[in-house]
């Protein structure tokens, strides 16, 4: 019997968690700082695209392969769209909703629905090739690899289907609690393993072709009296650099441990549902407050932090070059630099705001708003 899981939209949810656990999210955005911008960001165009997200919780990140970038809109279609100039290639219309970004693997785009399943569309051309129920709702994006499709349902699951046809190969089981955040984050393949993290904040390797059990590591155990006081949901997408698995919880840690044996290197006391990023000296995290934070990969130790951010409700972070990048509610682009985390740049996108994470590929930022619109910005050098 499935769980009933609480949906709510993203502002209510987190001033009623606010309201039950902590008074610091229940402030107001913090008004834009001034400061003297030290970087030339150029819009390069704007398109529609859909009706975006709603008024849904979906991070519905955008997805780039090739000379193409894929959008999902929650009205059930699907966009493929030059990266020069934002026309349209292809538009597909896949279910009555879609509730994922895309994903694209080998000539193949992967995309969740509506109704618990999963799609695979040809990449050239947006030709329907096969849909399949998987389980309950599906907010993180399919994670596909060498024929394999991996797919993350809030209610705990994680299904590998076969990326030709659907079918499934092996499915995994975690017992989630009855209230958790609308969001979930994406497993990660590195090598043989598969790392998904689930709402009851356990983290688990899984063997790629099997799906055996290789290691189940809590990197944050539920504490206090209220079920909102006992979340420490793993919403992040985890993130494997070196050997070594990154990951956040909600009310819980920023942890990093060994791929192989799930040993805990170091942990550091954080609450992030948003998302982080990395590079190979650096992990780049925005907390449940806002906040942005850069850590040293290799101790944890606290390397910067942006408070100047506070109750603008973030996204993931994104790396471009030099600089760390986040969209808050409010419809803005906040540009980092990744070395100090002061601001060097401030784009304006939309007033509907920003819920899906801004995608870097090569020297173009795009940014997908609640609102529907599909935007690409590009650093000048001077």
């Amino acid at each position: 019997m499935k769980k009933v899981l609480y949906r709510m939209s993203v502002i209510f949810f987190i001033i009623f968690l606010a309201a039950c656990a902590s008074k610091d999210n229940t402030l107001p955005p913090s008004p834009l700082v001034n400061f003297t911008p030290t970087l030339d960001v150029q819009q390069l165009w704007l398109v529609s695209a859909g009706n975006g997200s709603s008024k849904d919780y979906l991070r519905l990140t955008p997805v780039v392969s090739g000379q193409s970038v894929f959008v999902a809109s929650s009205d059930g279609d699907l966009y493929s769209m030059d990266t020069q100039t934002g026309k349209t290639l292809w538009k597909t219309n896949v279910a009555n909703s879609l509730t994922s970004g895309p994903s694209v693997d080998d000539g193949k785009v992967f995309v969740a629905t509506g109704e618990g399943g999963v799609a695979a569309l040809n990449q050239s051309t947006g030709e329907i090739l096969w849909q399949t129920p998987v389980a309950s709702e599906i907010l993180s994006k399919p994670t596909s690899f060498k024929g394999t499709v991996l797919v993350k349902s809030i209610d705990g699951s994680l299904t590998a289907l076969s990326a030709s046809d659907g079918r499934q190969l092996w499915r995994f089981q975690q017992t989630v609690p009855s209230l958790i955040l609308h969001a979930s984050g994406q497993p990660e393949v590195a090598g043989s393993t598969v790392i998904a993290g689930f709402a009851n904040g356990k983290l688990g390797a899984f063997n790629f072709k099997s799906g055996k059990l290789l290691w189940l590591q809590s990197i944050a155990d539920p504490q206090g009296s209220t079920d909102v006081e006992r979340m420490v949901d793993i919403d992040v997408n985890p993130v494997v650099i070196n050997g070594i698995v990154y990951v956040a919880t909600y009310q819980g840690y920023i942890a990093a441990l060994d791929l192989k044996t799930g040993r805990l290197i170091w942990r550091h006391t954080i609450s992030s549902y948003a998302g982080i990023a990395a590079d190979y000296s650096r992990l780049y995290l925005s907390d449940a407050k806002s906040y942005v934070w850069g850590f040293n990969n290799d101790d944890g130790v606290v390397a910067w932090r942006q408070k100047s951010l506070l109750g603008r409700k973030i996204t993931e972070p994104a790396i471009l070059g030099d600089y760390v990048v986040v969209g808050d509610s409010e419809g803005y682009l906040h540009w980092m630099s990744k070395s100090t985390g002061k601001f060097v740049a401030r784009s304006l996108v939309d007033e509907s705001g920003l819920i899906a994470p801004p995608v870097a590929a090569g020297n173009t930022l795009y940014a997908y708003t609640t609102g529907g619109n599909l935007y690409a910005f590009r650093v000048v050098q001077k």
